[in-house]
């Protein structure tokens, strides 16, 4: 289980311990701040809210929960991360604001482990047990796969590495472990995608960005790739701008480009993760593929229906910068 809080620590801004954890480990060398930024902190969020919220955002009911879960373990207020060892032993703390922190997660994880190996009563140690299903099933495999399979295909060797380890570990844990017969509540809670020529360009916008709601993650490198691919010009500025851009320049393709996005990321998560979970991620993201196909059909030249375009939409292009401060795309 230690293995879990060092793996937790090498999502973190970069630090001298990270050296010696990744050499430990047997992985490339770790990244300079630069790489981190670059790989992590400006696109790959490790923090669960992002990934099961219905906004896409920090924050919110998902965090919400993960800080109800420790209010009952009775940590309420402590410090998050791998300092919950008990032993004195850390590689760097999360602030307990952000109990969500994969390296949070990942730290409680171990420290439940620890707790139960120390416990000589059946009851208690029957809870903590249930404690650790909990955890794993609720806030850490609801979301990791798809976020790790965003490691795949980036350019970083240490991160690529680290994603498979992670994954691989994580997997030999779940074996052992009985899970519920149902989906985590925050899938099961979780809304559709957004219709534009019903709920407007903005809401579908919002929800394409939002994992739990379009089923897949479309990072920034992805719509780099978007522009190369069909000769468009990629803006800067953030993701909901970037798409605005491009569907203003040719929605067609930029709606078939992500229908086809949205069917490699159902095929790539089909496999991530406990087996519901991962069919759960699959057909949300084959669902949305479809909606998108139909979209880019009814947005080719000659076609009869039109959908809406996000780019004139009142709360488009214009309504993203204000909202730059509270959200992570």
């Amino acid at each position: 289980m230690e293995l879990f809080r060092a793996l937790g620590s090498l999502i973190e801004a970069p630090s001298p311990e990270q050296v010696r954890v990744a050499a430990a480990l047997g992985l490339p060398a770790a990244p300079s701040p630069a790489e981190h930024g670059r790989v992590v902190g400006q696109q790959r969020y490790p923090y669960a809210s992002v990934y099961l919220g219905a906004e896409g955002m920090l924050g919110g009911e998902a965090r919400a929960r993960i800080a109800g879960f420790r209010r009952a373990l009775g940590l309420e207020g402590q410090p998050t991360g791998p300092s919950e060892s008990g032993d004195g032993a850390s590689t760097g703390t999360v602030p307990s604001r952000e109990p969500d922190h994969l390296a949070a997660l990942l730290g409680l994880l171990a420290a439940l482990e620890r707790w139960r190996r120390e416990e000589a009563d059946p009851a208690r140690m029957a809870l903590l047990t249930q404690a650790r299903t909990t955890l794993l099933w609720e806030h850490l495999t609801s979301w990791t796969g798809p976020f790790l399979a965003t490691f795949e295909r980036c350019d970083s060797a240490f991160h690529r590495r680290w994603a498979s380890l992670l994954e691989e570990t994580l997997a030999h844990l779940c074996g052992d472990v009985e899970f519920p017969d149902y989906l985590p509540a925050a899938l099961r809670a979780a809304p559709g995608f957004a219709d534009p020529r019903r709920e407007g360009g903005a809401a579908f916008i919002g929800a394409l960005l939002a994992p739990v709601r379009s089923g897949q993650i479309v990072l920034r490198d992805d719509l780099e790739r978007l522009g190369g691919d069909l000769g468009l010009a990629c803006r800067a500025g953030e993701r909901r701008y970037v798409l605005n851009a491009f569907l203003a320049q040719d929605p067609g393709r930029t709606l078939a480009w992500l229908a086809d996005h949205a069917a490699e990321w159902s095929r790539r998560v089909a496999a991530k993760g406990p087996p519901p979970i991962a069919a759960w991620w699959s057909k949300r993201a084959a669902d949305m593929s479809a909606l998108l196909k139909e979209l880019a059909a009814e947005a080719q030249p000659g076609s009869t229906t039109r959908p809406p375009d996000p780019a004139m939409d009142d709360a488009g292009s214009r309504g993203d910068r204000s909202a730059s401060t509270r959200t992570v795309q």
